[in-house]
């Protein structure tokens, strides 16, 4: 269970490193800093847990833009080497919006699941959580939780990566975002820590982004 109350700055690079196009923009610095702070500024506050002045998401936004044009990144096999791959398919994104009063009761009954072996993944943000399931775990959980009109995605695959050894999260995420993205898999979303990577992709693009990243490991 994770809860990702961060920082302007690191909300600011998670965000945009989950989007390829964003990114990619980012990279070639073709985007313009101003439209893309008010187009993210309502997942900024939602990851920040507070009002978020536009502003403040612009200097962000140009700070990472200087590093990720200035600092060469990881190769993929380096970050990637000695990495451990499992693939789940079937996954069901449910996102609930609550507020952080409610969210109390909700996290107390899937962190009792999660003990009981349930594979539940939860990510609290400032006014929602985010719940990474199956379609077979989910009947297991969900008849307390209609009641909050949960929003329901189907048809998404994760896959997640151990890593051998700790580097700098973001430029872990923005490498494979780009090496994704040149084999035409595009994030849905991406959870991490210092030695664990939780990637959502469409089901689809299950095989290839398992059959991409594993081949960096050889």
């Amino acid at each position: 269970m994770s809860n990702r109350r961060s920082s302007v700055q690191e909300a600011v690079r998670v965000i945009i490193t989950q989007n390829p196009y964003l990114y990619r923009g980012l990279r070639m610095q073709v985007i313009n800093y101003s439209a893309v702070a008010r187009y993210i500024q309502d997942q900024v506050q939602d990851m920040a847990g507070n009002d978020v002045d536009p502003n403040t998401i612009v200097t962000a936004i140009m700070r990472f833009s200087r590093e990720a044009t200035e600092d060469e990144l990881r190769q993929p096999e380096s970050a990637l080497s000695g990495a451990r791959f499992n693939l789940v398919t079937d996954i069901i994104d449910v996102t609930i919006h609550t507020s952080p009063q409610e969210q109390v009761s909700i996290l107390e009954q899937l962190y009792d699941l999660q003990k009981k072996g349930a594979n539940i993944k939860v990510h609290q943000y400032q006014n929602s959580l985010k719940i990474i399931t199956t379609s077979y775990e989910m009947p297991g959980f969900m008849q307390d939780l209609w009641q909050y009109d949960p929003s329901i995605k189907e048809g998404y695959a994760e896959l997640n990566i151990q890593l051998a050894q700790e580097t700098s999260r973001y430029d872990r995420i923005a490498m494979l975002t780009d090496l994704l993205f040149r084999h035409g898999v595009h994030l849905v979303d991406a959870f991490f820590s210092q030695t664990e990577i939780s990637l959502i992709i469409n089901e689809e693009d299950a095989s290839t982004a398992f059959e991409v990243l594993r081949s960096q490991n050889r």
